[in-house]
């Protein structure tokens, strides 16, 4: 059993010394050289440590505080486009990840995103999801795939009629073999985790919606596959998104199916080992990784999926909360 009650208490502390103001603006990452310190991505910082502090349950509960984090962060949005629009992003993933953000404090954005209305009409949404590279990038081309709808749910643009559209694009373009998106475009030459890395970000919306995947027992076969032949980041070595989108899917296709339990929790509780030992290893106050929120949130994530798939394993002075499931993006 892992007693991380003193690393969740510095990863609080973390977030604080992002804080620039006390308004809910954060910076994504705090160099050494403290010239440096607000440097990060301000709009993309100042959601993250709203994610961050929901997983471990230090959310502004103040009223006063919690709308003035609202009003931060409604700030970003687009106006004219109800988009939030960062520069080098896909649009639909910043306007969902900030959306997501906004969610997780009882808010909506200003604007519903009117220049996604388009994607409501059939043939617009196929050649939308059509345009995404299935087979050189699709762990990228997720952030459109996934963003589009939890951007129209989370700005208010939701219609049931559409979201039947959106499902039955996914559930007639998952592969019968291996559970994974898109088929016909999967690539023996492009890294298998990449696949299930994207396969994540669909499966998050399928378990918020509490809809069947067509293909799930397949899928769970494919990522089991792909970790005991190695296919898989090495979790002892390096932080980042790949915890969080493996432990995820591996684990909550195994509890939505009831298939090979016993095998994900053998992997789970080898992948939380080494996991736990590489966090506990880093200085909290000087790990470069550690303070760029952006890892940091990967990082509780995968925590507080390891401690709901581990009873027992992982002790937190309080439970963690999983940011998927209570708003569909991180």
């Amino acid at each position: 059993m892992y007693d991380l009650t003193d690393f969740i208490k510095s990863v609080y502390e973390i977030v604080e010394k992002h804080r620039v103001d006390d308004n809910g603006i954060y910076s994504e990452k705090v160099c050494q050289n403290e010239e440096d310190r607000t440097l990060g991505m301000i709009m993309y910082g100042s959601a993250e440590a709203v994610n961050i502090l929901y997983t471990i349950r230090r959310i502004p509960t103040d009223e006063n505080v919690r709308k003035k984090y609202i009003k931060t962060l409604q700030q970003f949005q687009n106006a004219d486009s109800g988009l939030f629009e960062k520069p080098g992003n896909y649009t639909t993933h910043t306007t969902a990840f900030m959306s997501g953000a906004l969610n997780l404090l009882g808010a909506k954005p200003m604007y519903r995103a009117f220049e996604f209305d388009k994607y409501k009409e059939e043939e617009e949404l196929k050649r939308l999801m059509n345009t995404i590279d299935w087979e050189g990038n699709p762990w990228l081309g997720a952030h459109i795939g996934a963003g589009i709808y939890s951007s129209i749910l989370l700005t208010g643009n939701y219609n049931p009629e559409w979201e039947e559209l959106y499902f039955k694009w996914l559930d007639e373009n998952q592969d019968e073999k291996t559970g994974l998106w898109k088929k016909g475009s999967i690539n023996s030459d492009v890294p298998m985790f990449s696949y299930i890395a994207a396969a994540f970000h669909y499966v998050f919306i399928y378990e918020y919606t509490r809809r069947k995947i067509p293909y799930q027992e397949k899928l769970l076969d494919t990522c089991i596959r792909a970790y005991n032949e190695g296919n898989c980041p090495d979790f002892s070595t390096a932080i980042g998104w790949h915890d969080i989108d493996y432990t995820y899917i591996l684990y909550r296709l195994a509890k939505r199916t009831g298939y090979r339990g016993d095998e994900v929790g053998t992997i789970l509780k080898k992948i939380a080992d080494d996991f736990i030992k590489l966090i506990l290893g880093m200085d909290p106050y000087k790990s470069e990784e550690l303070n760029n929120l952006n890892k940091l949130l990967a990082v509780v994530s995968a925590l507080a999926i390891l401690q709901e798939a581990l009873p027992g394993e992982i002790k937190t002075e309080n439970p963690l909360r999983l940011v998927l499931d209570k708003t569909p993006f991180i």
